[in-house]
């Protein structure tokens, strides 16, 4: 195994690149691996291709953007490295060639003629160029003088560095000295609108209290008349009101429809009698001329039957409906007289009032009393009223007779005058 190490003159990137190709050429492998400074990873570039871009940007850079290549065949490779670190060598890299052929090899992979050629394009390539650089650490007069440049060049920097400091501190200064001037202006600006926003403040506040002072003197004024407008305004809202809703008084539709279900049940059982009643009735006008009396008589009881419980039906609805009607009618009757006891109400407050203060003395109670009688009472019903003409005929028969017998299905049933009466009195207030 031999391993050997160079200190090479450092190349730019084009003169790098060209070294490669040519070392590539001798070595035999067209294949090389570069790594860029400050890549994540190292970058393989075939020689032989034309169309890489970075290979053809590094084959004409004039940076030192190259860190390092490698290029190797089998048991050889070469590598190149710009060290760094504090032992590093200025404006030198590290040339590395590693040799090392197996045990069981007679030779290595590259002869001896490759070998020659190789030494001789690092030679010309890098070696060679060691010697004109030495001369310029060697004359004194040449070192001094890049002494001299770099020194001036470093009081120029900080030079520059000294002038842009004191530009960052004039335009601070600038800076604060506007801002200064920016919040006194500010703070004037700001001094002048709170004293006239506190003076507008102070002119409402001035206004407010002279409107209270006339707001409590009219108060006064009402209290002194005993509220006497206030008063008639509320009787006259409440007349609105009262108005309002007797203009627009109907049933709600709630109601409406939870009589829905016994219009439609009247109907239906009315519709089934009637198709009944045409049947039991097409029965008896299709008997022969020639039946007997009884059959006839038979087939009569049921149309009959059904035509008195149609009527009956017909009659208890229309009972029903009426009610309905004389509810309804009583409901408005009754907002009627809410209305008019509202205006009574209110001509017996004027009027006790007006007597307090013309005779200093409240109004006698028998005289209040009588003004006042059946205000926002409800009047006495007449419960005959709700009476069906049927339930009228009943009363005068069974009111003229002393004694009533009744048979039923397995008995008699025999009431008496004062029965009768017992028993309407317990209809009634059932």
């Amino acid at each position: 195994m031999a391993k050997f190490e160079y200190r090479v003159v450092r190349l730019n990137d084009k003169e790098l690149m060209s070294f490669v190709r040519a070392a590539s050429e001798v070595i035999g492998n067209s294949k090389v691996s570069v790594q860029i400074l400050g890549a994540a990873r190292p970058l393989s570039f075939d020689l032989s291709s034309s169309d890489d871009s970075t290979l053809i940007f590094l084959e004409k850079s004039e940076d030192f953007s190259i860190y390092n290549f490698s290029i190797s065949i089998t048991n050889f490779s070469m590598s190149l490295s710009r060290t760094a670190d504090a032992d590093a060598e200025f404006g030198f890299d590290r040339l590395s060639i590693n040799n090392s052929p197996e045990p069981n090899q007679s030779q290595s992979s590259l002869s001896a003629e490759q070998i020659q050629v190789l030494n001789h394009v690092i030679s010309e390539s890098l070696l060679a160029k060691a010697d004109k650089i030495a001369p310029l650490f060697l004359n004194s007069n040449n070192y001094k003088t890049l002494l001299r440049s770099h020194q001036r060049m470093v009081e120029k920097l900080q030079q520059a560095t000294t002038t842009v400091g004191e530009h960052v501190v004039e335009a601070r200064l600038h800076l604060e000295n506007e801002f200064a001037a920016r919040k006194s202006k500010l703070e004037e600006e700001y001094g002048s609108r709170q004293k006239k926003v506190a003076e507008t403040l102070e002119a409402g506040e001035s206004a407010l209290r002279r409107r209270q002072e006339e707001l409590d003197e009219w108060k006064k004024n009402l209290d002194d008349r005993g509220n006497t407008f206030a008063r008639r305004d509320l009787h006259q809202e409440l007349k609105s009101k009262i108005a309002e809703r007797s203009g627009k008084f109907h049933i709600t539709p709630e109601t409406k429809r939870n009589r829905y279900p016994i219009h439609l049940a009247v109907i239906l059982t009315a519709l089934v009698m009637l198709a009944f009643l045409y049947v039991y009735v097409s029965q008896l006008t299709s008997m022969a001329s020639g039946s007997s009396t009884s059959v006839l008589m038979l087939l009569a009881i049921k149309p009959v039957g059904l035509t008195i419980a149609l009527l009956a039906l017909m009659a208890w609805y229309l009972r029903w409906m009426n009610r309905w009607f004389e509810r309804y009618a009583d409901t408005e009757f009754h907002l009627k007289q809410f209305d008019l006891d509202i205006d009574r109400a209110s001509w017996v407050v004027e009027a006790a009032l007006e007597w307090r203060l013309h005779q200093d003395k409240p109004m006698p109670e028998h005289l209040l009393e009588t003004i006042s009688r059946n205000l926002f009472s409800k009047s006495e019903k007449d419960e005959s009223a709700d009476m069906h003409p049927a339930d009228y005929l009943a009363s005068a028969i069974l009111g003229r007779a002393s004694a009533v017998n009744l048979k039923v299905p397995g008995g008699e049933i025999s009431l008496t005058g004062q029965g009768i009466k017992k028993l309407q009195k317990d209809d009634v207030q059932a």
